[in-house]
């Protein structure tokens, strides 16, 4: 009596045991299940494109190119200002500045020099009007006095002897040569006093054209921006951008003002893919300064020569020219990294996996494969066609439909 009511007192107890054991057996399984959910990836066929990646850098297809200005007989610049780059300037706007200083040593001489013959000219101009005027004086006076000895002779011819008629006749031919004589001096001084004017003027207008040209150059020596655009500064063959102080040629370019509408991608193509790539493929485009956008594209140049990567890389390399196809480009800017993805090809409803779910054995390619009836996951060969460095093409050993485990499990 006393077994069975031990018996009777344990069994609520079991059952218990029991149900928690059961309890926690299908939270186990469901969890299990849950993952094997989760884990899990159904293949299917789709389009995969080949695709040939291009590192390059961004450019403007138009911009425009400032350096010093086109000063005569100025081959050489300093640069003293310049404007931060990056900015976003409006036309008008100040770009440089370079040194006037032998500019305005220059101007004071010329200044200096065109005050001298300024003086000069009126000194010559009040000298030649006193000559002028006097001789002018003595030639009426020379006129009167013949024209008094002319009277003077008609008067005498009947009432004079011969010997006052002759003496009057002398006197008379006298004041009319120097009547002659006087009118050439007023001649002469007139044409001689022109041109001496006409040189003096020519000298003040030559040092005046040197001054409005050396102010002009003055004026010059402040760039301003001819169009919009975003401030780029032009490396040089060290890659490094002018700075303040530097000596500029008068050919040298210091700043580029890129069209940023005309962007494109300026990339290199491995040798590898270059016969590959041609022109009018559709392309993909990321900058590594915006990140989570692709910009879509198109390849409009390839160039027909190999040539190498740098003068450190021997890589070859063909340059390519992708053009950008998207309306809102803000927050592209020339020189920045990117990376093109030309779509070289494509294969046509392929069953594609991740590369995660495959693991390599000794050159052979394996995936996990769900076998529904035994609730398991067995290891499957498969043949992979080609990669694009995340996902693979497979060409047999798997079947749409199937489920794999995205990464396997030993």
């Amino acid at each position: 009596m006393t077994i069975s009511r031990k018996w009777l007192l344990m069994i609520p107890a079991v059952a218990g045991l029991l149900l928690c054991a059961g309890i926690w057996h299908f939270r186990a399984g469901s969890a299990s299940a849950a993952t094997e959910e989760k884990d899990q990836l159904t293949v299917q066929r789709v389009d995969f494109p080949v695709l040939a990646s291009a590192p390059g850098l961004l450019e403007a297809a138009r911009s425009v190119s400032i350096g010093p200005p086109r000063i005569r007989n100025e081959y050489r610049f300093k640069l003293v200002r310049i404007v931060e780059e990056g900015k976003e300037v409006s036309e008008g706007d100040f770009l440089m500045e370079f040194d006037g200083s032998d500019i305005s040593r220059r101007l004071r001489e010329e200044t200096g020099n065109y005050q001298r013959v300024q003086e000069e000219y009126q000194k010559k101009r009040s000298d030649f009007d006193i000559q002028l005027r006097d001789l002018r004086l003595q030639l009426d006076q020379a006129k009167a006095d013949y024209e008094k000895l002319e009277n003077k002779l008609n008067a005498q011819a009947e009432v004079e002897s011969a010997i006052v008629i002759a003496e009057t006749q002398i006197r008379r031919d006298a004041a009319k040569q120097k009547v002659a004589l006087l009118e050439k001096k007023v001649q002469y001084l007139s044409e001689s006093g022109r041109l001496d004017l006409q040189i003096s003027n020519s000298n003040q207008r030559h040092y005046k054209k040197h001054m409005d040209d050396l102010l002009d150059a003055m004026d010059a020596l402040t760039v301003t921006a001819p169009v919009s655009g975003v401030v780029i500064y032009k490396r040089d063959w060290n890659n490094e951008p002018r700075q303040v102080g530097s000596n500029i040629f008068v050919l040298d370019t210091v700043i580029e003002l890129p069209d940023l509408s005309s962007l494109r991608a300026k990339v290199m193509v491995d040798e590898i893919d270059a016969g590959k790539v041609k022109v009018g493929q559709d392309a993909m485009i990321t900058v590594d300064a915006i990140q989570g956008r692709v910009f879509n594209g198109k390849v409009v140049y390839l160039s027909t020569i190999l040539k190498q990567a740098s003068y450190d890389r021997p890589q070859k390399i063909a340059e390519a020219l992708v053009e950008i196809r998207e309306s809102d480009l803000k927050g592209l800017r020339p020189g920045m990294s990117t990376r093109a993805q030309v779509q070289v090809g494509r294969y046509p409803q392929v069953i594609v996996i991740p590369l995660a779910s495959i693991q390599e054995r000794v050159g052979r390619s394996f995936v996990q494969v769900w076998n529904a009836g035994k609730k398991d996951y067995e290891w499957r060969e498969v043949q992979l066609l080609t990669n694009d460095g995340i996902s693979a093409v497979v060409s047999a050993g798997l079947e749409a439909n199937e489920k794999i485990r995205s990464k396997p499990k030993i």
